[in-house]
């Protein structure tokens, strides 16, 4: 099975993360899959950007939920990366699903901690009303708002973030016997107890990790059980994944 490579907030290492051209440059040099973080803005519109502030990212200043979407459209979101990307804007969730929805594989919409129920409705409805639920994993921390999700729509998938030690029991705990439920650690978690992936393999639970940039440390996951690696260095995994399915 070739392992599948997923693009971390789009080709981030050649485009500036979390933008329409960041998710398209993904695809156009073969990723299957894309990830992309969401942040509502203070008309309750789910935009995609990482921080819950502008100023990383973009010509803006101050907290995303403070402005509306109108304002945060108008945004430079790419000046920041390359003057080459000048103008890039930052996208709401629905541009970013009519853009590439339809021509990726899979889609890894990242529901950040903090997020309100109301905003994890309208997140899983803007999916919904594309017809784009079954390829899509959604993604968080905060593992209440992905049960509230496969409450409303049975059979979706999610992904329990892992981002400390601490969590990783409690994750395995609730992702076993839960159909549609995968863990997604920081892969340095995998590899620093090796008998613990073990176990929750043997349990069924399927892994994607975050965020694998170097195809050694791949392999090594890779004969762990892993099939699912986000990554910066979209051709470099891409190259790898397609060696390791020869190999294997």
């Amino acid at each position: 099975m070739t392992p599948e490579i997923i693009a971390h907030r789009g080709y981030s290492a050649r485009a500036p993360e979390n933008t329409v051209a960041a998710l398209r440059l993904a695809l156009d040099v073969g990723a299957p899959a894309l990830e992309w973080d969401l942040q509502a803005s203070a008309d309750g519109v789910p935009m995609v950007v990482h921080d819950e502030t502008l100023e990383r990212t973009t010509d803006g200043l101050g907290r995303v939920d403070t402005y509306t979407q109108a304002e945060l459209s108008d945004l430079d979101a790419g000046s920041w990366f390359d003057p080459a990307f000048a103008g890039e804007p930052l996208p709401a969730l629905s541009e970013v699903l009519d853009a590439v929805g339809a021509r990726a594989h899979r889609l890894y919409p990242e529901i950040k901690v903090g997020a309100s129920p109301k905003e994890v409705d309208r997140i899983l409805r803007e999916v919904e009303n594309r017809e784009l639920l079954r390829k899509t994993v959604f993604i968080s921390m905060d593992w209440d708002a992905l049960d509230r999700i496969q409450a409303a729509a049975p059979g979706t998938s999610v992904a329990y973030i892992v981002e400390a030690e601490d969590r990783f029991e409690a994750a395995i705990d609730r992702a076993r016997d839960r159909p549609h439920t995968l863990l997604d650690p920081d892969y340095r978690l995998v590899l620093a107890d090796p008998d613990r992936t073990a176990r929750a393999r043997s349990l069924g639970i399927e892994f994607a990790v975050w965020t694998v940039n170097d195809p050694e440390e791949a392999a090594r996951l890779a004969r762990m059980g892993v099939s699912r690696f986000t990554t910066n260095e979209v051709e470099r995994l891409l190259e790898w994944a397609s060696e390791w399915k020869t190999e294997g």
